[in-house]
């Protein structure tokens, strides 16, 4: 079986390098049919979502739907699996035009627009003209594919709500990339409290600088990483008087080693319904490398890691019982070690690249009558 991995997705974005990790997991043959264009910005300010940005957005888009065209016709395949993943909501419905003949067509959208401009970033008001036609847009683009991959079993039911054929939707974790994995003993520095990111909403860096206001001398607080909301975070903790190391982004492959380093890792604190929904990057890569983890409850989470048992989950925007629960960890190492421990295992029983690799096998079949050899294979990449 071959599948084409279609649009103008970013390559190295996590979600879309696990969804490639997977398919070839299942046996599946990948070829790209891809033109580059939301990775040339990578810092997504308020500006860039402003609407002479997403006129000049909109009109590279057109060039390169243009081009994703000729590139698909010049594929010499039988008819594949079309596989459009995080970013491609325009995409999605360009493939479900173009994308003939196919064997079907799967959207791995990760968040809708509607999440990410209207409840997450604020962009456009809730209940606005902009909104609404947003969360038009959205339903379009989850009901025009075959298959819609949801992150979670909470997130699935509001992408259902918004549009997307229930049969339609398969619930598939994202897990860990594959730096994360090997085993590598603990450097914890004494009282290391880490938080990275990319500081958007989703996040709470703003209750975490407050976390921190509280912590004081108990805990050196590291935030690690850039984005939107980091010059204001910064603003905030000379405002709250927070003891903050800032430092700038590492390369992923640094990532693993920083976080073992790390007395405790801090998840995400935001109080939006997005927050509650997805389960982030950083819960899944502390708990690969067996660090103890604080983030925010919500039932996405306990979808993937058990409260109390492989980390500590707190009600967002509580700085003062987030930092109660940081100081509990930070004064008995003996229980955090051993809750990143727990997560640790649990994690590589659960939701180890063969098992999100079979989970995923499972989905095509039921939905496609395909059963790919769940067996790791090279991908094979077309031109792009």
């Amino acid at each position: 079986m071959t599948a084409c991995l279609f649009g103008t997705f970013e390559r190295e974005h996590s979600a879309n390098r696990l969804l490639r990790l997977a398919l070839q997991g299942a046996g599946v043959r990948v070829v790209e049919c891809h033109v580059p264009l939301w990775e040339r910005t990578r810092g997504k300010d308020r500006r860039y979502f402003g609407p002479v940005s997403l006129a000049g957005l909109g009109a590279r888009w057109v060039a390169a739907a243009r081009r994703l065209a000729r590139r698909w016709r010049a594929i010499a395949e039988p008819a594949p699996l079309v596989v459009v993943g995080f970013g491609g909501q325009l995409d999605v419905l360009l493939a479900r035009r173009v994308c003939r003949p196919r064997a079907g067509l799967v959207f791995a959208p990760l968040v809708t627009l509607s999440e990410t401009l209207v409840e997450d970033r604020a962009r456009f008001r809730a209940g606005g003209l902009a909104a609404r036609a947003l969360a038009v847009l959205d339903g379009a683009t989850l009901r025009a594919a075959d298959l819609v991959l949801a992150d979670t079993a909470a997130h699935a039911e509001y992408l259902a709500a918004l549009g997307a054929p229930p049969a339609r939707i398969g619930v598939w974790h994202l897990g860990a990339e594959p730096e994360f994995l090997p085993a590598r003993p603990p450097r914890a520095v004494a009282r290391r409290v880490l938080f990275y990111g990319s500081y958007v909403p989703l996040h709470g860096t703003d209750t975490i600088v407050r976390t921190a206001a509280r912590l004081g001398d108990a805990a050196e607080v590291v935030m690690l990483g850039a984005g939107p909301e980091r010059a204001r975070a910064e603003a905030l903790a000379r405002t709250e008087g927070a003891r903050v190391v800032w430092r700038d982004p590492v390369p992923l492959a640094a990532l693993p080693a920083t976080l073992a380093e790390a007395a405790v890792v801090l998840g995400v604190f935001g109080a939006g319904r997005k927050a509650a929904m997805v389960v982030p990057n950083k819960v899944y890569q502390a708990a690969a490398v067996g660090r103890p983890l604080v983030t925010r409850d919500g039932p996405a989470l306990r979808e993937v890691l058990q409260p109390g048992e492989e980390c500590i989950a707190c009600a967002p925007e509580d700085p003062a019982a987030i930092a109660g629960a940081i100081r509990g960890l930070l004064d008995d190492p003996e229980r955090a070690e051993r809750l990143g421990r727990a997560a640790r295992a649990h994690l590589l029983a659960q939701f180890s690249p063969e098992r999100q690799a079979a989970r995923l096998a499972a989905l095509l079949a039921d939905r496609f009558g395909v059963a790919p050899a769940v067996a790791t294979s090279r991908a094979a990449d077309g031109a792009s």
